[in-house]
């Protein structure tokens, strides 16, 4: 896959701000490359990459909320991991 970087910014011909929205077959491994492409202003909808945590919805969002944490401070997702039980965990059931 080819990397474009964040593509939102750029000039639109006068089309109002906007949320990108993602959604479908999202886990918490693919957060990076979504901040990567579309930017920090994005919509994220994750259902099964959630609910299919193999410890329970609840770990599955804090999974989510521990990948959106790393890339925020500019963390390497699996380095982050090691210290997040529920990241880890996630990033095992689902390997890009």
């Amino acid at each position: 896959m080819k990397e474009y970087g964040n593509v939102l910014p750029q000039e639109w011909n006068g089309t109002k701000p906007m949320f990108a929205v993602c959604s479908g077959g999202l886990h918490p491994g693919l957060i990076p490359a979504l901040v990567n492409y579309f930017g920090k202003d994005i919509i994220i909808q994750v259902g099964g990459g959630c609910h299919g945590h193999p410890d329970g919805t609840g770990k599955g969002a804090m999974a989510l909320r521990q990948a959106i944490e790393a890339v925020m401070n500019l963390t390497n997702l699996r380095e982050y991991a090691k210290e997040k039980p529920e990241l880890r965990r996630a990033l095992e059931q689902w390997v890009d």
